[in-house]
């Protein structure tokens, strides 16, 4: 056996119950070869002449893997107009205006980010018509389930007073019945089948992915689970087949597409080590920062037709389409805010898992943001991965207080629960809706804070500590695409996938998380990306 690299001068954190700790590795042919101490792994056979990586005592830790992206869109989204945080609508127009002037008038504007609850309540279509009356206008708001369109864009795609309703959505309308430029959950599917048209050919969100992928190497991450269309499958395989992909991906794909993935045999699992198929992705509700969550109890402070959410696909209709989804060798991954949907999404994976016959598929709920206990404890009893992401605690935790109240927000978000309860934890970002960055999400998964917050964390009973959110971002999204054999610790035999860090955040003050360097970034052994000088 020939040692291709030798990484040492590290505390290495390897997640191995065997060997949790070490000071170097030995890397051969993209695998890791042996784990131990320097003496260890320089006397082995094949390491002389050997290259080397001098972490200068930093951490070194199996690759970082972010569970829940939307990775295209994020990419994408680095070149729009970009909203998060904007705190007043006058600033978000501001924005829109100073793009508008850059940009000629048969072009359309795309935004994301915007966040109707610092603004007091919903914009329409005439604030947009006063900043950009020749541009159609189309924005996303934070948790991509409501669009803001203006005038021009209505006119353009053919929407108005008399557009019909969609189940299980919403266009928001005047009192005299004109829709007011806001569309929610299914309801944004009459813009979005038009915006599709207008994506980005082939080769440009090839270009896209690949430059996004550099900064993804820049925060730690050797893998994503991207969840996408078929535009984006077809440009991750595009990336892939030059030779180019450096971040392995498991795609989740969009669940339209079941219908034609299954006819060609597709399934859970086809590809190889840097781009595989995972679970079909389907959507049960909406979202709490739009109200529109299916629950069980209705939202506090709220008033009207749709208190207790929106529930886009009914019990019955979920349960055949996701009957199909395994049948046809799918793991399903379901979209639940809400306690009502996520009842509905575990309801469903019990009355359908009996029909994998292959025993392999891991089915799988996306952000569970509240549960109600019984269910709660199901997900262990069925076998169901908990797909979370740590930072949307931090950030809705206003929200949750407002719209829960006290005794539902003790509950919210309850990663510690889960963990106990036995379940999977899988950890992500859901990027964009939240920053890319692992180090943010370690970070408000172990203090239930955001970065630069002076209040105290958001019910720390559900905190986890370091090593269990290290384990999220790395064994979590391992389990979930079915690859906890190669991936996720460091141990012979794995894939030489790391993440290297300045210090051992295991260690240091948790404010010091999200600020500590990557100095290293690791793919089949691979340096793609460094810091180190």
């Amino acid at each position: 056996m020939t040692i291709d690299l030798i990484i040492h001068n590290a505390t290495v954190r390897t997640l191995d119950p065997a060997q949790p700790t070490a000071q170097a590795v030995a890397v051969s042919n993209g695998k890791i070869a042996a784990v131990g101490t320097l003496a260890q792994i320089s006397s082995l056979d094949g390491a002389k002449g050997a290259t080397t990586l001098d972490l200068k005592g930093g951490l070194l830790l199996p690759g970082l893997n972010d569970a829940h992206t939307h990775f295209l869109w994020w990419a994408q989204s680095l070149k729009l107009i970009n909203l998060v945080g904007v705190q007043t609508l006058e600033a978000a127009l501001a924005k829109v205006q100073a793009q508008a002037t850059q940009t000629s008038p048969d072009q359309w504007l795309r935004g994301y980010g915007w966040d109707k609850n610092f603004w007091g309540g919903l914009p329409t279509r005439a604030d947009l018509d006063r900043v950009a009356p020749g541009h159609p206008v189309v924005l996303d708001s934070k948790d991509g389930h409501v669009l803001w369109a203006n005038s021009k864009a209505l006119e353009i795609i053919g929407i108005n007073r008399d557009t019909a309703d969609v189940a299980g959505g919403e266009i928001v309308r005047d009192v005299a019945g004109e829709p007011t430029g806001i569309f929610k959950e299914n309801a944004t599917s009459l813009l979005r089948h038009y915006l599709n048209k207008l994506e980005p050919d082939l080769d440009t969100a090839t270009r896209t992915l690949a430059e996004a992928q550099t900064l993804a190497h820049q925060y730690g991450l050797t893998g994503v689970h991207a969840i996408e269309a078929a535009a984006g499958f077809g440009a991750f395989q595009n990336l892939h087949a030059q030779g180019k992909l450096k971040l392995r991906t498991t795609i989740v794909l969009r669940a339209e597409a079941l219908a034609h993935v299954s006819a060609i045999g597709l399934r859970t699992g086809f590809g190889d080590e840097m781009l595989w198929l995972g679970q079909l992705k389907f959507f049960l509700d909406g979202t709490l920062g739009s109200q529109t969550a299916a629950m069980l109890e209705p939202f506090d402070h709220c008033t009207g037709d749709h208190c207790r959410g929106l529930l886009t696909l009914e019990q019955a209709e979920f349960t055949i389409q996701a009957r199909t989804a395994v049948q046809a060798g799918f793991g399903v991954a379901v979209h639940v805010i809400g306690d009502r949907a996520a009842q509905v999404g575990l309801e469903a994976i019990a009355a359908v898992r009996n029909a994998d016959t292959t025993g392999r598929l891991r089915h799988r709920l996306e952000h569970v943001q509240l549960t109600s206990p019984t269910d709660l404890l199901r997900f262990a009893q069925l076998g169901v991965i908990a797909s979370v992401q740590p930072t949307h605690a931090t950030t809705d935790r206003d929200n949750a207080d407002y719209y829960w109240g006290a005794e539902r927000a003790s509950r919210a978000y309850a990663y510690q629960s889960l963990l106990k309860s036995g379940a999977h934890l899988a950890l992500g970002s859901d990027a964009p809706i939240e920053p890319l960055d692992p180090r943010f999400g370690i970070y408000a998964a172990v203090t239930r804070q955001r970065q630069g917050e002076d209040r105290p964390g958001w019910y720390v009973a559900e905190c986890l500590s370091v090593e269990e959110a290290v384990r999220g971002f790395t064994e979590g999204p391992a389990y979930a695409a079915g690859d906890e054999q190669r991936r996720g610790r460091i141990a012979p035999g794995y894939q030489a996938d790391f993440t290297a860090l300045a210090q051992d955040i295991f260690s240091c003050p948790a404010a010091e998380i999200p600020l500590t360097p990557i100095t290293a970034t690791l793919v089949g052994g691979e340096i793609v990306y460094s810091a180190l000088t």
